[in-house]
């Protein structure tokens, strides 16, 4: 009662504190004169386990040699080595209980530490995944932007052009009704290609795929030539069959090469008054390569020819492009214009 009393005394005195208990248990030893007294030395917590075990056993024996006379040394060895293993094996006992709650501890925090390790890499997953869509979604959104504005400017040049020339039909049908009627012919050619153009890009959109085939590449870069000549009937030769139909060419790039094949052809007539023009496509798996050149002016002996290559609206956004895919553009202006650009076809 007197060790369980002094036990609850406040811990923030310290050392005083142990002292106190110290003298209270050995008074304690010393007046029982009895087992009891002496175990009492081993519930002070404040001492290590070993000390507590020799106060207990070493106070029992002086004890005995210097107050119990009667008692011979055999009788007090074998009670201090009694004591002793029974201190031990409640020792024992509390170092297996502590070893026990500690375990228990170490696995609620395994436990504790694996659920929050778990729930935050649900929610690192859920977080990737809405990233993900978030990245497909504006992906997809830019594809649209850029069908959509590729629609508005091939397609509605094409329709424009063919209500003019409907517009000069009509205007001959009574006068000249063969060239009304050769009019009427390439309105409906018109027409039919811009209709052709609305379904490829439905079909781009429909698609699941990342790209489109040469084929349909070769297809659009055809209708380009064929409008630009209905327009201004310049002879345009060109080479297409060096590119196999079943490469396939991410929406990117084909966006990128009709824009390139329509602005050559037009800075052409321009800038150079060129007369014809030679269209050659060819690649493979790894690679396509557009050249596009034609017999136009030249000014490549003038001072500032090379700064107009430089220079160029145009030129400067086909040259960033095909730099920022790792590619390579170059261009010529002697004795015509000469362009070629290269792309790498990596596989999404």
């Amino acid at each position: 009662m007197v060790v369980t009393t002094m036990t609850s005394l406040d811990e923030d005195r310290g050392k005083f504190a142990i002292i106190i208990k110290l003298a209270v248990v050995a008074l304690y030893a010393f007046v029982s004169q009895s087992l009891v007294g002496f175990v009492a030395f081993f519930l002070l917590d404040e001492l290590k386990n070993q000390i507590r075990l020799i106060m207990a056993v070493v106070t029992y024996m002086v004890t005995n040699l210097l107050v119990i006379k009667e008692h011979d040394t055999a009788h007090i060895i074998v009670g201090a080595i009694i004591l002793a293993a029974s201190l031990a094996i409640v020792l024992g006992i509390k170092l297996m209980l502590a070893k026990y709650e500690e375990r228990k501890i170490a696995d609620k925090n395994i436990l504790m530490k694996s659920n929050i390790s778990e729930m935050h890499e649900k929610r690192a997953n859920r977080e990737l995944l809405k990233q993900s869509y978030l990245a497909q979604k504006n992906a997809r959104l830019m594809e649209r932007e850029n069908i959509s504005r590729n629609i508005h400017n091939s397609v509605g040049h094409s329709i424009t052009a063919a209500v003019m020339t409907l517009d000069a039909a009509d205007m001959l049908y009574d006068v000249r009704p063969e060239d009304a009627r050769k009019k009427m012919n390439e309105a409906n050619e018109r027409i039919r290609g811009s209709l052709e153009s609305i379904r490829q890009a439905v079909r781009v959109l429909d698609s699941e795929t990342d790209g489109i085939t040469a084929s349909d590449l070769k297809a659009a870069m055809k209708d380009i030539v064929k409008e630009f000549v209905m327009d201004t009937s310049i002879e345009i030769d060109e080479l297409y069959q060096e590119l196999p139909d079943e490469v396939n060419v991410s929406h990117e790039h084909s966006e990128f090469l009709t824009g390139v094949l329509m602005e050559l052809l037009t800075n052409g007539v321009k800038h150079g008054a060129a007369t014809y023009f030679k269209v050659v496509l060819k690649g493979d798996a790894g690679h396509i390569r557009l050249s596009v050149e034609d017999n136009g002016s030249s000014d490549y002996n003038a001072e500032n020819s090379q700064l107009k290559l430089q220079q160029g609206f145009g030129l400067k956004k086909i040259v960033s492009y095909v730099q920022r895919c790792g590619g390579e553009a170059t261009f010529a202006n002697e004795d015509g214009f000469n362009a070629v650009v290269e792309l790498p076809l990596i596989a999404e």
